[in-house]
């Protein structure tokens, strides 16, 4: 009996394993496309120049970085004098660690309900230059913490200098919106082109805040994304002409705002015939346009924006983001 009992225990576990994996599965052609990104991105070190060192979460010492390294939660950092380091996010994203910094890396988890994917980093001292990318079909929440301040974007590419003694930093922003909140009386929102000097504990002069980047950081900045890799950002897109016909979604600045949100947004077409039968939109809300740009207001909600594109010789291609409206984003 306890046999038989032990049988029938096996083949309950056995079946119910089945109708998980079933369950799970289902799931995932539910969410499409969507479905890898169901698992925060991983970080890894790809590239290191001098003296570049790991301490793992709970060690006491430092050991010296290797290409490849995985960076994991409550993981450090450091480039040390004359050395640098370069990590990359499964999700494209990238932080290069300038000399004589230190980083560690809090966290970055994955909000499956609101398809947001988030991480934390902690500017111990030095610099950094972060592309921080946002695929289509996520959102990201990328935030850089320096003792009580803190610095988030929702995509952008930007440079930071931490000074830890005198509890400040000082922000580039090369494309996107970088913002900080100072206390509970104000929210600073660093545009792309400019820079902003905020400290702790005290009201910024208004000098120091959302000035125009002067030309030679600029320049710098613009040199280091190109040699970094293409941006997700950039409203481009390249095919040869009588080729496949390719589409993208651009001229969004950012993909979550505040409700009701107001999107422009921009048919990019490549490839093809040249010319086209039809350019239309579906905003994910019932609502639909045409033509190759078009404008949208959308309510509360996570929406699948969709652009679709027929070309002469009836060539169809498709493309699509996300947008997310709230009530209240921080951003």
């Amino acid at each position: 009996m306890l046999s038989d009992a032990f049988g029938r225990r096996i083949e309950y576990l056995r079946l119910s394993v089945t109708t998980m994996k079933l369950a799970v599965i289902l799931v995932l052609l539910a969410w499409g496309t969507a479905a890898v990104a169901q698992e925060a991105s991983s970080v890894r070190i790809t590239e290191t120049d001098g003296s570049v060192v790991v301490r793992k979460s709970g060690a006491q010492a430092w050991r010296a970085a290797r290409e490849g390294d995985i960076v994991e939660r409550g993981d450090r950092v450091a480039a040390r004098t004359r050395s640098a380091a370069l990590l990359l996010w499964s999700n494209g994203s990238m932080v290069k660690l300038y000399p004589d910094s230190e980083i560690a890396l809090t966290g970055v988890t994955f909000d499956l309900a609101n398809r947001m994917e988030t991480t934390l980093l902690e500017l111990e001292r030095g610099r950094l230059f972060v592309k921080a990318q946002i695929p289509d079909h996520v959102f990201i929440d990328f935030k850089v913490r320096m003792g009580p301040l803190e610095a988030r974007t929702q995509g952008a590419e930007f440079a930071i200098a931490h000074d830890a003694d005198k509890k400040k930093f000082t922000a580039w922003v090369l494309s996107g919106r970088l913002v900080s909140d100072l206390g509970t009386w104000a929210r600073v929102r660093i545009e792309e082109g400019r820079q902003s000097t905020i400290g702790a504990g005290a009201k910024p002069a208004l000098a120091d805040l959302n000035r125009p980047m002067d030309d030679k950081t600029w320049r710098s900045l613009a040199k280091l994304s190109k040699d970094l890799g293409g941006s997700l950002r950039a409203d481009e897109i390249s095919a040869a002409p009588g080729g496949k016909l390719v589409v993208r979604i651009g001229g969004v600045k950012n993909r979550r705002g505040n409700t009701p949100y107001k999107v422009n947004l921009k048919g990019l077409v490549a490839g093809g015939s040249g010319k086209f039968k039809s350019i239309t939109w579906d905003f994910g809300d019932g609502e639909s346009a045409s033509g190759k740009e078009a404008e949208h207001t959308f309510t509360m909600g996570l929406y699948v924006v969709v652009l679709r594109v027929e070309d002469a010789n009836g060539e169809k291609s498709s493309a699509q983001i996300g947008i997310s409206a709230q009530a209240n984003c921080g951003c």
